[in-house]
């Protein structure tokens, strides 16, 4: 069983190399519950890289990963998933054909519609969890201010939208610990500002979180830690006000 003491996540020594370039060079740090990390660094430094390995998108080459203290090192994206991890990308990936909302509801975990039971039950078991599902989702999309695009295809949303919309579906899968991938780019400052607004109070719901993020002030104002990566390597770790004074990491990644 997993512990409820602790940090939600361990990454101890991880690496993962491609041929002779370590992308990923035995780093090591820790989330804590109920926060957001940051994970910052220049381009190159291995970010993604190592959230596709914690996140089970890619095998690593060493090392340990521990959730909630128990080793799932190399344990495939949809087992993590089942465990309450779950990533976005860079780039949003989306299910075009399928509307706004629809994009959300997939995301739903224990559908009892997508079971023999259900099947078998039909509405009358399955009807009223559909509805608080479809209501759950309208009021995320009331929050992310595109109430007015639940019905919208999904390849017709902007960029922006589409990166809203798998943050939005990810929640809808109710992780207990979220890695975000830039989840800010590509967003209007105010949907940027909502959706900060929106990750602070899902931490003190207990929501905790890994985040990549090139905007540095939103890292400042989201992150009670924030890890600094270098050419696969962890630089430095600290709050982000103490990291912009420190040499080597200004060296690193250029800190205005």
């Amino acid at each position: 069983m997993g512990s409820s003491s602790g940090p939600i996540l361990e990454v101890r020594d991880l690496v993962k190399h491609y041929g002779g370039v370590r992308a990923v060079d035995g780093i090591s740090f820790a989330v804590e519950r109920g926060t957001i990390t940051g994970l910052i660094g220049p381009n190159g430094a291995g970010k993604s890289t190592a959230l596709n390995v914690i996140a089970g998108f890619l095998p690593p080459d060493g090392g340990r990963v521990l959730l909630d203290g128990e080793d799932v090192t190399g344990q495939p994206m949809h087992r993590l998933a089942r465990q309450g991890v779950v990533r976005t990308f860079q780039m949003a990936r989306v299910f075009g054909g399928l509307t706004t909302i629809e994009n959300l509801l997939v995301a739903a975990p224990a559908q009892l519609g997508e079971t023999a039971t259900g099947l078998i039950g039909g509405k009358r078991l399955w009807g009223g969890q559909e509805s608080e599902l479809i209501e759950r989702a309208k009021e995320m999309l009331t929050a992310f201010g595109m109430r007015d695009k639940a019905d919208e295809q999904a390849r017709n949303l902007s960029g922006g939208q589409k990166r809203a919309v798998e943050t939005m579906r990810a929640l809808m899968a109710r992780p207990k610990l979220l890695l975000l991938d830039e989840p800010m780019a590509g967003l209007s400052p105010s949907l940027s500002k909502q959706l900060e607004d929106l990750f602070l109070e899902l931490t003190h719901d207990g929501l905790s979180m890994l985040l990549v993020e090139h905007s540095l002030d939103t890292v400042e104002r989201l992150c009670t830690k924030v890890v600094v990566m270098a050419q696969g390597k962890v630089l430095a770790e600290g709050r982000m006000s103490e990291l912009r004074t420190r040499r080597e990491v200004q060296d690193a990644y250029v800190i205005g």
